[in-house]
């Protein structure tokens, strides 16, 4: 309970502009759910990849970008290997830290970035064409990260990708029912 009130307390600092404050809160937590985690993986290493991804967006806030890169390469190493085992528990999860380090790698590699956002897209394709309305915003996120990093490094954006996710995002946002996905 309290590395989640550590975590809760980081996102609300950092809410309130407290960077540092909302980077200790968040390092801490993490630091406890390490150690949860070592002690009972199959319990903890999910919150353990959320503080993870948490402590990710804290470093890239402070700029930071290196540290923040490892933080979220753990959580992505973490979250591929529980959407593996659970991907209808985990692939959201996984897809949410994909386009967390398309985020961070944006200003160095964007190429790396378009990756990243791809691999995001790919991985919530199933869920979001299953559930559109659950997994709409995240979905967009990523498609807009994608095609900004795709942008960024000239390269055209696979619409072969992005056309039944856009098809999808347009009957949500017309109010049309969904047909259901092949």
């Amino acid at each position: 309970d309290l590395a989640a009130s550590l975590n809760n307390l980081s996102v609300h600092l950092s809410d309130l502009g407290r960077h540092e404050a909302a980077l200790a809160a968040i390092e801490e937590a993490v630091a406890h759910y390490r150690t949860l985690a070592q002690a009972r993986p199959d319990a903890f290493l999910p919150d353990l990849a959320g503080s993870l991804n948490n402590l990710s967006n804290r470093l890239s806030d402070l700029g930071r970008h290196e540290a923040a890169l490892a933080a979220i390469e753990q959580a992505v190493a973490i979250r591929r290997s529980l959407a593996q085992a659970r991907p209808d528990a985990f692939l959201p999860d996984l897809a949410a830290s994909l386009g967390a380090r398309g985020l961070i790698l944006h200003e160095a590699d964007a190429a790396a970035a378009a990756a990243s956002f791809r691999e995001g897209i790919e991985t919530l394709r199933g869920p979001f064409l299953a559930l559109p309305q659950a997994f709409a915003s995240l979905m967009l996120a990523l498609v807009r990260g994608y095609i900004d990093a795709c942008e960024a490094t000239g390269i055209a954006p696979d619409n072969g990708l992005l056309a039944p996710i856009a098809a999808m995002l347009h009957r949500l946002q017309t109010d049309q029912p969904p047909e259901t996905p092949p």
